[in-house]
């Protein structure tokens, strides 16, 4: 269902365009079955002609139909749907326009400075994903490597939302306690590309969440 909502939002403009279309097609076979049944003098012709303009008629209608259900979904329905972020967000050029000596330090210790503030909850040996960095660029189904072993173990999960959005989407849990293991996988196909953030959560065993370990990377085309 995910699938189709993104296909209508994504070709919301030449859905229109066919069944405008479609629409004018239609309207002309309404106005020829209309004269030739106003036309008509037998009876038999005139009843073949309001048949044929009535099934025209039933085509414009579900034309129309079609369209009024179709911009619903994508100005009404679309936006509130939680799992599901259909607009594209133009990343801003925040270099653009400073001087070199405006630039950071690119030494790897500026770059961890850099940082999003949501990264520093990673715990090492504890609570990390490891085969992301942060602002990586990610397509298709990623397997997840990371640490979740903590005092008090109960569970973790791993969640992900899109970087407009605050609701997380929870994409699986698990039991076991993982060192440097595989955590699971995350399958970004069905997505939209663009900036996007993936926590890892480790839940005590009195079912208190721990600071979760948040990624912030970029989904692209594949």
């Amino acid at each position: 269902m995910d699938a189709l909502f993104r296909y209508l939002v994504k070709y919301e403009g030449p859905i229109y365009i066919l069944l405008g279309l479609g629409a004018l097609f239609a309207l002309r076979s309404v106005w020829l079955a209309w004269d030739e049944w106003r036309k008509a003098v037998f009876g038999l012709e005139k009843e073949i002609a309001y048949q044929r303009l009535r099934s025209t008629s039933a085509v414009a209608i579900l034309l129309l139909m079609i369209a009024l259900s179709q911009f619903c979904l994508v100005t009404f329905v679309a936006p509130y749907l939680p799992s599901i972020t259909f607009t594209f967000t133009a990343t801003p050029d925040l270099l653009n326009g400073l001087s070199a000596s405006a630039l950071p330090d690119s030494t790897p210790e500026a770059n961890l400075l850099a940082l999003p503030a949501e990264n520093t909850d990673c715990t090492p040996g504890q609570i990390m994903i490891t085969s992301l960095e942060p602002r990586q660029e990610i397509s298709g189904r990623v397997t997840l490597i990371g640490t979740a072993k903590v005092e008090n173990y109960g569970f973790y999960k791993y969640e992900y939302r899109q970087q407009s959005n605050e609701e997380w989407i929870t994409i699986a849990a698990g039991r076991d306690i993982i060192e440097n293991g595989e955590l699971g996988s995350w399958d970004t196909s069905s997505l939209l590309p663009g900036d996007y953030e993936i926590r890892l959560i480790v839940i005590d065993n009195q079912n208190n969440p721990l600071p979760a370990c948040t990624i912030p990377v970029r989904i692209v085309e594949p």
